[in-house]
């Protein structure tokens, strides 16, 4: 075996210090700490925070009863949940569409009138649906689609009689048909151990062993916290116990609400449930009529209509913002109906003044509407601006221009000219759409294809000519020729024995 080198013993390392603080020279670190004072003051001057609580001497939140544990949340800053919204789809059976209101359209025939310009149908389809105070939304009951129920108050709409109560129970307009009095009773009596209260709101129910404990809780989920069904409203429910919550439940119940039948007073509910019970039974027909169209306005509260049927109402009105094909064709028979124009221009439907018509060859025009007429016919689609800086003399005074203007409405009127909404005048001639470069090399395309196919057939018949034999026509003897010789018929003769046709003598 080789011996190891002499050079390796006599390297020393321990000059080197790799070992950590304690294995050190001496035992001692280098760095002392003997003067260290607490951690520095925050910048600014400003106090350092408060020490955190022991978490030992926070209440366990298993000790904590249904309630007090709803009392920690909110005095901890914690916000109650809401129950998220589940989206219904729309109603079969029902077509939404969109009606413009009458004064919008009105409003746009005097525009296109006045000003004489020429607009896109589907830009005032835009128009109508910038705003929702523009239109109204109609529901119509299709082929084997549900009854709807209207409102006469204020225009809600549902497909339920239930709805229909819980609206009225929630609405205003119930204080017409029922007055409410508030009157002094005597306080409960009784052995009451522990009150219900209402999670969300934390109204007083009552003991749960008090008669009108159930009607109290239908009457505080109707009103107020209808969007749950009334089995989840009952889950968040809390009881609590003491003498303090109970004294305060019984000084509440001796003052109570009653209610009295406007038509006649001496009819009276002594709670609210009941007088719902009786509008259920007798005033509901008076205030929904059942219908198979019912118009409501685009902005309704959301509370007034059935969830599918709102439902139909957001699609329809995303659907012709997207493509406002249905509200065109609804325009289109609205402004013929107020003596406009409806045509198509360059491929697309237009509303105007009047339809295009072109000018007649014999027709003499003056000398304002004829320079008028020739600047436009040269500058196709220029602005009404350029047009009067081109026509109108410098020196020109307010009379003058109006002679002018008049001039220009005659063309539009007539339909010899068009004015756009951008601005823009066009000949009547200009409303056919030019075709694209990219439609005129397809259509360049297809003639050249067809042209290939019928050359071939062309070919072929002229070789088919030079290919067929040569057909020399007969040669008719002339008078010096020799006669030709006629073939004749051969006689058969009859033998002598063969009988005779003849009849005998």
């Amino acid at each position: 075996m080789n011996k190891p080198s002499s050079d390796n013993d006599s390297l020393d390392l321990s000059s080197l210090d790799f070992g950590p603080a304690w294995a050190k020279k001496g035992g001692e670190s280098k760095k002392q700490y003997k003067e260290y004072k607490g951690p520095k003051a925050p910048r600014g001057g400003k106090e350092g925070r408060k020490p955190r609580p022991n978490r030992s001497d926070r209440p366990q939140g298993g000790n904590k009863s249904e309630g007090q544990r709803g009392n920690a949340r909110k005095g901890s800053g914690f916000k109650e949940r809401r129950p998220r919204a589940v989206f219904v789809p729309a109603q079969e059976g029902i077509e939404a569409s969109i009606m413009p209101i009458e004064a919008g359209v009105d409003n746009l025939a005097k525009e296109i009138t006045a000003s004489g310009r020429t607009y896109s149908v589907f830009e005032l389809a835009r128009v109508v649906l910038g705003a929702r105070d523009r239109f109204s939304i109609v529901l119509l009951k299709k082929e084997n689609g549900p009854d709807m129920f209207q409102c006469t108050h204020d225009d809600a709409v549902f497909l339920t009689k239930d709805e229909c109560i819980n609206h009225a129970a929630n609405s205003e307009w119930i204080n017409e048909l029922y007055k409410s009095e508030e009157v002094e009773m005597e306080a409960p009596a009784g052995n009451f151990q522990n009150i219900a209260k209402c999670g969300f709101s934390g109204e007083l129910l009552g003991p749960t062993n008090f008669h009108g404990y159930q009607d109290r809780v239908i009457e505080l989920h109707r009103t107020k916290f209808s969007n749950l069904s009334l089995e989840n409203y009952k889950k968040r429910i809390v009881t609590e116990s003491g003498d303090d919550i109970v004294n305060l439940w019984k000084e509440s119940m001796t003052k109570r609400v009653i209610y009295k039948l406007v038509a006649d007073e001496a009819i009276t509910f002594d709670s609210r449930s009941a007088m719902i019970q009786h509008f259920s039974s007798d005033a509901i027909n008076e205030v929904f009529n059942k219908t198979h169209k019912a118009q409501v306005p685009s902005e309704i509260d959301a509370k007034k209509l059935s969830p599918s049927l709102l439902t139909n109402l957001k699609e329809v009105i995303q659907d012709q913002r997207r493509y406002p094909g249905a509200l065109s064709s609804f325009l289109c028979r609205q402004l013929s109906g107020r003596q406009l124009a409806v045509f198509k221009w360059q491929g697309k439907l237009h509303c105007g003044p009047s339809r295009p018509h072109s000018l007649p060859e014999e027709l003499t025009m003056a000398d304002r509407p004829g320079k008028i007429y020739g600047w436009i016919m040269e500058n196709i689609g220029g602005g009404i601006d350029e047009l009067w800086k081109a026509v109108c003399p410098a020196d020109i005074d307010d009379k003058a221009k109006f002679d002018w203007y008049h001039d220009l409405h005659w063309l539009i009127n007539a339909g010899y000219v068009i004015f756009m909404n951008s601005g823009l005048l066009y000949p009547s001639s200009a409303s056919k759409k030019p075709a694209a470069p990219q439609q005129a090399k397809k259509a360049a395309k297809k003639t050249a294809k067809k042209a290939a196919k019928k050359a071939p057939k062309v070919e072929a018949k002229a070789e088919a000519k030079e290919a067929a034999p040569e057909v020399k026509p007969e040669v008719v003897a002339k008078k010096d020729d020799a006669p030709i010789e006629t073939p004749v018929e051969p006689t058969v003769e009859a033998p002598k024995d063969a009988p005779s046709d003849k009849p005998a003598e």
